[in-house]
Order: structure tokens, then sequence, then C-alpha cells
């Protein structure tokens, strides 16, 4: 996950770019999961924390996406 938040900051830190949402989505749901176990946290719960911590404006599916994805990293699994 280190890696994650390197990317978050190199992308947040860029004047003049924007940031890649999906990489947001994916942050703010390893912030769910950490912050959030029980009960899990779903789609909202993704979206609020992209919308609080990066001012990133996500679909649904972009949150869900990503949350599925941290769920399986966290398990030791493959990113996709």
């Amino acid at each position: 996950m280190a890696g994650l938040w390197h990317q978050v900051l190199r992308t947040m830190s860029q004047p003049g770019a924007s940031p890649d949402d999906d990489l947001l989505a994916q942050a703010a749901a390893d912030i769910a999961l950490r912050e959030h176990p029980q009960p899990p946290p779903d789609a909202q719960v993704v979206l609020e924390i992209a919308r609080n911590e990066f001012a990133a404006v996500l679909t649904v599916g972009q949150a869900r996406a990503a949350l599925d994805r941290a769920r399986r990293m966290s398990r030791g699994g493959p990113a996709r």
C-alpha cells in the first residue's frame, strides 16, 4: 500500500494536473477498510472519504470497484 500513497501524493502535488480519480478511489477505499472495519464499509463510505479527504467526486461504480479491489488486496489476493 505504500506505493499507492506515493502515487496519491505525486498526483495531487502536480500543479495544473488532474488527479487520477481511480487512484483516489483506491486510496479512499483503503482508508475505508482501515477506519471502518465494522460494519464493513460500502460504496457510500468510500464516496464520502474521497470527497472529504481528496475533494474528489467519484461515481458509485468507481467506489465499488475500488472497494472490491482493496478487499482483495487486504486478503493478499491480486489487485485486479
